[in-house]
């Protein structure tokens, strides 16, 4: 358990300094648009609310309805819960000083989050604005659980991975366990090309810990209210 704790971490800052690469290549791209005027009478638009990105309109969920707001990440919680689950100290300093030396590194890894319906956005401070879109939930064990297309940057329609999700809050903490899946998205993956309603999940239905080695084990971001 520990060191499959400790490589889905490393997966996950893998990933996240591919994104961070993406936050110096995209003002670049923008400005050819601009320039050349390519694509001037499309939607290029950067408006940070939540569910005015390029992957369709907010959805409603009774069960994501407690979480709506804005929520700070936790960040010492947040190492504190990874250590607890196995995270070793160099890996946690390592976390520390990639955090501090990188922005863009920040802002994906670590994002603040501000939910609404079945949406929740990262830190739109900087160019890149990371989404969780939550479908196929449920109540169980006492939490929200189900599934989230997660997006790096949701303007980049190329970065998108699956995530089996938990969410809950206790002591007016929000923990959001988050499972990665390894393999590049299909377009015949059935949650693709028909994603289930926000709320459409079952407990019946559910194999979040049963998944098999293409998924991480169980991430834990802890967050407090703004």
């Amino acid at each position: 358990m520990t060191s499959d704790y400790m490589e889905c971490w490393m997966v996950l800052l893998s990933t996240s300094q591919t994104a961070t690469m993406s936050h110096r290549i995209r003002p670049i791209v923008l400005t050819m648009l601009v320039v050349t005027g390519i694509g001037c009478g499309d939607s290029l638009s950067t408006s940070t609310a939540p569910g005015t990105g390029p992957f369709g309109p907010v959805q409603q969920s009774v069960l994501l309805a407690p979480f709506a707001g804005d929520w700070e990440i936790d960040f010492e919680k947040t190492l504190e819960v990874g250590k607890a689950a196995g995270m070793s100290d160099e890996h946690i300093q390592r976390t520390r000083e990639m955090r501090a030396a990188s922005p863009g590194f920040a802002s994906v890894m670590f994002p603040d989050l501000s939910f609404t319906g079945n949406i929740a956005v990262g830190d739109t401070s900087t160019l890149l604005e990371p989404e969780y879109r939550f479908f196929a939930m449920h109540e169980h064990d006492g939490k929200v659980c189900g599934k989230a297309w997660h997006h790096e940057d949701r303007f980049d329609p190329g970065d998108m991975s699956k995530r089996r999700v938990r969410l809950s809050i206790e002591d007016g903490l929000l923990y959001l366990e988050v499972k990665m899946w390894n393999p590049t998205v299909e377009l015949d993956d059935p949650d693709f090309a028909k994603m289930s309603p926000p709320d459409g999940g079952s407990v019946e239905d559910c194999v979040a810990d049963d998944l098999g080695s293409d998924w991480t084990e169980w991430m834990t971001y802890v967050y407090t209210r703004k």
